[in-house]
């Protein structure tokens, strides 16, 4: 046998003998981008199933489960666009201002809406917009002089029976709907059967599945493979071409024995990845966006500002104005109540809302009141705490600077013809 018809191939970090290669099986192949496609689909379908499988189990008519389906919404909440969305929604109502009101005089009850203002009905009012997302929250008092809430655990509850685990796959628990618990334990529920992130569980896992094959990519690919090719068989000769090829990876030169063709294969921007996987992506997060946000532009690029502030207000009018209208229904229904039942006076009348007055701007205010002086007498106190003005005394001026008589008031008919000429 002719040692010139021997070739030897080293790839960087490794080196193969190719005097003999050995053929798949037909039908089947080994390749490097056949594993990597294999591998993808593999663990697609692996994780779709996994969330089929979780909803069989929640839906089961005899023994409901929810654990596989809620441990699923908390790996795929690790993802950034995703908590963003949802942060965005929940602060679009946590972020209104809201009071207590009288039902028969429509006015603020001020001493009651301090009560609400603190840190414990925030957090109440987290984990009740978390259910819009989940499902539901079950939530507990605790400690009735602190307020002090806790939220149990969603994999170990059964919202269709009301039913809590105290193992998530164990058989022993309690009724939390049960009388015993009615001044301790609240419940909020989701219109959703499964919790709204149920409709985005698939884009989810496709964007996941496609950063973890741009990853796999990068790995492979992302440091070019370098190959030499020699007719030399010593394997002291072939020790020192491994050598030299270690150190052409690291230092880009190398001193080479006569006779060696160096290759250097440059995968990485086969195919445009770019395109592959960062538009799979955006349409991801795209499909994520609009469920939770109502559009895209509140979160990404935006073709024009107008179009951003279209979304903006779908999100602030429409859907946290739902959103909104929900919390009321459960703090006058359920919440209130309780707190009655604890011996907080709260009277029957009394409603829990949010300020839903429109706002405007501190321009757009003192252009509202500069007319409103015009004609009507107004508390100069309000004016200074509105506008942060130091006001010590008004003015006895007319409309046109002149000085008016104590007690005499502006004609309006003249005002206004006093502006045409």
């Amino acid at each position: 046998m002719n040692n010139s018809n021997i070739s030897k191939s080293f790839l960087w970090g490794m080196f193969k003998f190719e005097a003999k290669a050995t053929t798949p099986p037909a039908g089947k192949s080994s390749g490097i981008a056949v594993q990597i496609i294999q591998q993808f689909k593999d663990r697609s379908r692996a994780e779709i199933k996994s969330w089929q499988q979780a909803l069989d189990a929640c839906g089961n008519p005899e023994t409901p489960r929810w654990a596989l389906l809620q441990d699923l919404y908390d790996n795929l909440r690790l993802d950034g666009h995703l908590t963003a969305a949802i942060s965005l929604r929940k602060a679009a109502t946590l972020s209104t201002k809201f009071y207590i009101k009288d039902g028969k005089t429509g006015k603020e009850i001020p001493e009651l809406t301090a009560l609400l203002e603190t840190d414990w009905f925030y957090q109440v009012m987290d984990h009740a917009l978390e259910s819009v997302f989940c499902g539901y929250s079950v939530l507990e008092l605790v400690d009735p002089t602190t307020m002090q809430w806790q939220l149990l655990p969603r994999r170990n509850c059964v919202p269709q029976s009301g039913f809590v685990y105290f193992e998530a796959n164990g058989d022993k628990g309690v009724c939390y709907r049960d009388p015993a618990f009615a001044k301790n334990v609240v419940e909020i529920r989701s219109s959703h059967q499964f919790g709204l992130l149920n409709t985005i569980v698939p884009q989810l896992i496709w964007k996941r599945n496609a950063q973890q094959a741009w990853a796999d990519l990068s790995e492979r690919f992302g440091i070019p493979m370098v190959t030499a090719e020699t007719t030399k068989t010593d394997k002291k000769d072939l020790d020192k071409l491994e050598s030299d090829l270690r150190a052409l990876g690291q230092a880009a030169q190398a001193v080479l024995p006569q006779g060696t063709k160096i290759t250097i294969h440059d995968q990485a921007t086969k195919g445009d990845p770019y395109k592959i996987f960062q538009q799979q992506i955006v349409v991801t997060n795209s499909e994520v966006s609009k469920p939770i946000v109502g559009g895209t532009m509140i979160l990404d690029d935006g073709s024009s500002r107008s179009q951003s502030e279209v979304h903006e207000r779908t999100l602030d009018e429409k859907i946290a104005e739902a959103d909104r209208r929900s919390i009321e229904f459960f703090v006058n229904g359920k919440l209130i109540p309780i707190l009655r039942l604890w011996g907080y006076k709260i009277p029957d009348t009394a409603t829990f809302v949010f300020d839903r007055t429109e706002q405007i701007s501190l321009t757009e205010h003192w252009k509202i009141v500069s007319e409103a002086l015009q004609f009507y007498e107004m508390d100069q106190n309000v004016i200074a705490d509105t506008f942060n003005l130091p006001i010590v005394r008004a003015k006895n001026l007319s409309p046109t600077g002149n000085s008016v008589r104590a007690g005499s008031k502006p004609d309006p008919a003249a005002s206004l013809s006093a502006n045409f000429n």
